[in-house]
C-alpha cells in the first residue's frame, strides 16, 4: 500500500490537498490515477485511509475515508547517539525509526570524527528529517520522531533532568550491568521513558564517561563482542523494543 504524509493540520474538509513533494511522488513517480486508494499519516500518531480524487504533481487532491489514532509506542525511546559518517548517519535514522524511536540527539563527542560546523546544521536536520520521514512512510510507524540539533553530552544530560525515566549506555567497564536486566527492571517499574547513549568509534572520553556516570546513566554490557556504533544502536533499540513487546 502507498502511504503518504499529510500533516495534522489539512485532515479537515471534504478533500484535501497533499503537498508539492507528496504530490509529485505519487502523481509523478507513482503514476497514481483518480480513484486509487492509499494511507495517510499526519506523524503524530494518526492513520487514515484515502482515495485520490485528483492526482497532480503540485497538488493532488485526495478524500480522506476513515482515519484513526495508533497507541503511543511504551516507554517513550530516546537515542542519543554520536556522530558518525553520512551514510552511516542516514542508515542509522531509517534504522531507528522502524524500530519505534521517539527522539533522536545527534551527540558531538570528544572522540568523534565526524564534526558538523554552525553552519551546516540546519542541512543536516532537514536531510535527517526528510528520512526519518520516508522511514516512517516505508515502515507504516505512525510517530516522527524529533531530530534535535547536535550538542554536547552535557546538553543532553542537561535536557534528560527532572524528567522521570531511565537512561543507560553501552560500556565495557567493570559495573556494566547485562542490558535485558537493566530493561527488565525498568519494565517491572513501568518507567515511562528510556534514553540510550551510544558513544563514538573511539568511545565516550573519560570526561563524557564521568558525567554520564554521575547523571546516574546506568552502564550496560551488550555482552563479550564490541559492537561497531550502528549495531549498538540497533542492537539497544531491538532489545527495548522486545522488552516491552507484548
Amino acid at each position: 500500500m502507498i502511504r503518504c504524509y499529510l500533516p495534522p493540520d489539512r485532515w479537515d474538509g471534504e478533500l484535501v490537498e497533499l503537498d508539492e513533494t507528496e504530490s509529485k511522488h505519487l502523481a509523478g513517480v507513482l503514476r497514481a490515477q483518480a480513484g486509487d486508494r492509499i494511507e495517510v499519516l499526519d506523524g503524530a500518531g494518526r492513520l487514515g485511509a484515502a482515495e485520490v480524487v485528483a492526482p497532480h504533481k503540485k497538488r493532488t487532491a485526495i478524500r480522506i475515508v476513515s482515519q484513526a489514532m495508533a497507541a503511543p509506542f511504551a516507554p517513550r525511546r530516546i537515542l542519543a547517539q554520536a556522530l558518525v559518517r553520512e551514510q552511516k548517519m542516514d542508515w542509522l535514522i531509517q534504522k531507528a525509526v522502524e524500530l519505534g524511536v521517539h527522539a533522536i540527539w545527534p551527540l558531538q563527542t570528544d572522540h568523534a570524527v565526524v564534526k558538523i560546523r554552525a553552519e551546516e546544521a540546519g542541512r543536516k536536520a532537514a536531510r535527517w528529517q526528510a528520512i526519518a520521514l520516508a522511514a516512517c512512510k516505508q515502515s507504516g510507524n505512525p510517530w516522527l520522531p524529533e531530530i534535535a540539533p547536535p550538542r554536547k553530552v552535557a546538553e543532553a544530560l542537561a535536557a534528560l533532568r527532572d524528567v522521570p525515566g531511565g537512561a543507560c549506555f553501552g560500556a565495557l567497564q567493570a559495573g556494566a550491568v547485562p542490558l535485558p536486566d537493566y530493561f527488565g527492571r525498568l519494565r517491572r517499574e513501568e518507567c515511562p521513558q528510556v534514553a540510550a547513549f551510544i558513544g563514538p568509534e573511539g568511545d565516550f572520553s573519560p570526561a563524557e564517561v564521568e558525567a554520564l556516570l554521575a547523571a546516574d546513566v546506568q552502564p550496560v554490557t551488550f555482552g563479550p563482542i564490541v559492537f561497531r556504533v550502528e549495531t549498538a544502536a540497533l542492537f539497544i533499540l531491538s532489545a527495548l523494543q522486545y522488552a516491552w513487546l507484548k
